[in-house]
Parts: structure tokens; C-alpha cells; sequence
């Protein structure tokens, strides 16, 4: 994953030049997290079955650039964001005749948050990524549509913990139609 990781380098970078123009009070536009926890792999291994497999060691990094905030109505405060996300599944076994399955990727998203409290937030994303996986020792890659739901709470201005359900679709190889349902709790940092 190290063009990943260079990958979000770059749009740190050139999200920063576009941050300091704008007014967003004591803290930086641009935000970087991590998260981790269980992965569920299902797809259709023809004839009416379903191949289901499932790892608890899958995550995603994230950096991610927020617009100004807007409001709809009296008290609401409402985000938008652009991120860019690295995913890593870990090996689901999906039985004897497949073998298992494995996924890693990298993604460009939409999110839209709505602040509730001081502290709390709920967010929506969808986007598109490009994912690589490997089925029974076998490779391939293809692009799908990402889609998430999720929840934030602020300890201060700065640090979040989050709590994300993720569907990634993609297929691989024999596998064309497939989801990945990864449920992550982790952390966010506003610099």
C-alpha cells in the first residue's frame, strides 16, 4: 500500500495550499483517520450460491478535506467533505470450494455530516474505489461503488472517535458480483 499512502500524501498537500485561504476558525479544513474491525465478504459463486466468509482483521486510513459549513435550517450545521481512503480486507475463508478471499484498495468519497450536539455527528458517504483481491490464490482488480453510514464524537476541537459501516462492491475474477460490509471503529484527527 505505499502508493496509497503517497497518494493521500499528495492530496494532503495540495489540500493545505487550498485551506489556508479559507476561515475555519482555530483548526485546520483537512482530517486523517484510521479504523479497524470486522469484514463480511458475500458474493455469488454461481448456481444460486452464495460464498460468505468473514475476518475481524480489516481496516482503512482515510484523509479527507471539509468544505465550509452551511446551514438548512435554524441550528443545523451540515459539512461537506471529499476523502480519500485506503481499505486492507483481511483472509475470509469462504469454504472448500473457493478457498479464501482477500481485498485491499483505495477510494475517492462524498461525505455530507450533520453536527447533532457540540460533540456528536452523523455522516453519509458514497463514492468509487478501486479494489484488488485475491480469491483462492488467483488476482484481479476492478472498480465499484463504495457507500457508508457512520457516527462521530468529539473528545475536543481536534480528536474524534468514530464508528463507520462501509458496502464496498466489486468483483473479482469468477466472483462479479461482490460485497464487502466492513464495520470499523477508530479515530479522526482535525489538524
Amino acid at each position: 500500500m505505499p502508493t496509497t499512502a503517497l497518494l493521500a500524501a499528495l492530496l494532503l498537500t495540495a489540500l493545505s495550499g487550498a485551506a489556508s485561504g479559507a476561515s475555519y476558525g482555530d483548526t485546520s479544513p483537512i482530517y486523517a483517520g484510521g479504523a479497524i474491525g470486522p469484514m463480511q465478504f458475500n458474493a455469488d459463486c454461481g448456481g444460486g450460491q452464495q460464498c460468505k466468509g468473514r475476518d475481524n482483521g480489516s481496516g482503512k486510513l482515510l484523509a479527507g478535506f471539509n468544505f465550509a459549513p452551511f446551514s438548512v435550517w435554524q441550528g443545523s450545521e451540515l459539512t461537506s467533505s471529499v476523502e480519500l481512503v485506503a481499505y486492507r480486507g483481511g483472509k475470509a475463508d469462504l469454504g472448500r470450494q473457493r478457498g479464501a478471499a482477500s481485498f485491499g484498495g483505495a477510494g475517492l468519497s462524498y461525505r455530507i455530516s450533520s453536527r447533532e450536539t457540540d460533540a456528536l455527528s452523523v455522516h453519509a458517504r458514497a463514492g468509487m474505489a478501486r479494489l484488488s483481491g485475491k480469491l483462492d490464490g488467483a488476482s484481479s482488480a476492478s472498480t465499484g461503488v463504495t457507500a457508508g453510514l457512520g457516527i462521530a464524537y468529539a473528545l475536543d476541537k481536534h480528536l474524534s472517535l468514530t464508528g463507520d459501516v462501509d458496502v464496498l462492491r466489486a468483483g473479482f475474477g469468477a466472483l462479479a458480483r461482490t460485497h464487502v460490509y466492513l464495520w470499523t471503529l477508530g479515530a479522526a484527527y482535525k489538524f
